[in-house]
C-alpha cells in the first residue's frame, strides 16, 4: 500500500510537470505569433507617451486647471538650425488669450526672421505674475501652480556652465562672444578669461600673481552672447549653454521632436503565465500606456491595428510592431 501511495504521487507530479510545460509552451506560441515587443520598442512607446513640448504642456495643463492664467510668459522659438526669436506675452487674462498671444508671436517671429517656426520649436523660460518678484521657470514648479495656483519658493533654474563641463572646442568666434569668470569663494567675479583654450594658462599665472591657489572649479562660462543674422540672444541658463557647446550653435536636434501622438483606444493582451490566461484591456490616454509598458512587457502585445496622429495632421495606421518602431523613429518626419 505504501508503494501504491508512492506512485501515485509520482505519477500526479509527472502529469502536473507536463501541464504545466504544455500551458507555458500556449503561451509562447500565442506570444510568437503577435510578435514580441522589444525593450528598444518599450522605450520609445513610453517617450512617445510622455513627451510633451513646452507648448502642448502649458496648453494641456492650463485647459485641465481651475487656476488663473499667469499674466506674464516669456520665452523664445529656437529651430534646429539655430534660428531665434524670443517673445513676451504680457497681461493675458484667459487661455484663448494666451493663444491669440502665441500665434501673434510665432507671426511676428516669421516676419522678422523669415522662419516659420513650429509648436516643436516653442520653448518658456518662465511664467510670472506682473510684480515680477515670484516666476516659474521649472516644469514641476508650473505644474504644482495649476494644480494648487499657489506659488513655492525655490522655482529657480541653473544658471551658468562649470569650464569644467564645456566638452567641446568651441571658441569664441562669428557666432558667439563667450563670457568665462573666475569666482571666489563668495560667488564674486575676480578675473576674465579672454577664450577658452587661454583659461588654463591664464589661471596659472593668476594664482602665480597673486599667491592664490584657485582651481578650475571656479571658473564658470556665465554667459554666452549667441548671434544667429540680425537676430541674438544671450544665454544664461545651464541648459542652454550646453545646447550650445553641443555644435557651437544655439541650436537642437530635430530627432528630439516627437510629433506623433497615439489614438485611443489601444488593446493590448497580457499574457498570465501564472494565471494561464490572457488579460484584455482597453487603454485610454497616455498615462495609461506608459504605466502598462512600464512593468513587464514579455508578455504583452498590441491588438494592431492601432492609429498615430502626426503634429501636421497625418494619420497613421500601424498593422505591427516593426511599422510601429519604425513611425517612432521618424518622428519628427510629422511635425508642422
Amino acid at each position: 500500500m505504501r508503494n501504491f501511495f508512492k506512485i501515485t504521487a509520482f505519477l500526479f507530479l509527472i502529469v502536473m510537470f507536463f501541464l504545466s510545460c504544455t500551458s507555458e509552451e500556449e503561451i509562447e506560441n500565442i506570444v510568437s505569433e503577435e510578435q514580441k515587443i522589444t525593450t528598444e520598442l518599450t522605450q520609445k512607446i513610453i517617450t512617445t507617451a510622455t513627451s510633451l513640448n513646452d507648448y502642448n504642456f502649458f496648453v494641456s495643463n492650463a485647459t485641465k486647471s481651475s487656476c488663473d492664467i499667469l499674466s506674464i510668459t516669456s520665452g523664445y522659438f529656437n529651430n534646429p538650425e539655430g534660428s531665434y526669436s524670443s517673445f513676451v506675452f504680457n497681461d493675458t487674462e484667459s487661455l484663448d488669450m494666451w493663444l491669440t498671444q502665441y500665434n501673434d508671436a510665432k507671426l511676428q517671429a516669421f516676419n522678422s526672421t523669415g522662419i516659420e517656426f513650429s509648436d516643436e520649436d516653442f520653448f518658456i523660460s518662465y511664467i510670472g505674475n506682473p510684480s515680477g518678484i515670484f516666476s516659474l521657470e521649472k516644469r514641476e514648479s508650473m505644474l504644482n501652480y495649476f494644480e494648487n495656483c499657489e506659488f513655492n519658493f525655490g522655482n529657480t533654474t541653473d544658471y551658468g556652465l562649470p569650464f569644467s563641463d564645456v566638452s567641446s572646442n568651441c571658441n569664441n568666434n562669428d557666432n558667439a562672444l563667450i563670457n568665462i569668470f573666475l569666482y571666489n569663494e563668495d560667488g564674486t567675479s575676480i578675473y576674465s578669461f579672454n577664450s577658452l583654450d587661454s583659461v588654463v594658462d591664464s589661471l596659472a599665472s593668476y594664482n602665480f600673481q597673486n599667491n592664490t591657489n584657485y582651481g578650475l572649479e571656479n571658473v564658470l562660462v556665465s554667459s554666452i552672447l549667441y548671434f544667429n543674422g540680425t537676430s541674438e540672444v544671450n544665454l544664461l541658463k545651464t541648459e542652454d549653454l550646453l545646447n550650445y557647446f553641443e555644435n557651437c550653435m544655439f541650436s537642437r536636434d530635430a530627432t528630439d521632436d516627437d510629433c506623433l501622438n497615439f489614438v485611443y483606444p489601444i488593446t493590448v493582451n497580457r499574457f498570465s503565465l501564472q494565471l494561464e490566461e490572457v488579460i484584455t484591456t482597453a487603454i485610454e490616454n497616455d498615462e495609461d500606456l506608459a504605466s502598462a509598458f512600464g512593468t513587464d512587457v514579455g508578455e504583452l502585445n498590441i491588438i494592431f491595428p492601432i492609429n498615430l496622429l502626426g503634429a501636421n495632421g497625418t494619420v497613421l495606421t500601424i498593422e505591427n510592431n516593426e511599422a510601429l518602431e519604425d513611425a517612432l523613429d521618424n518622428s519628427s518626419t510629422y511635425c508642422n
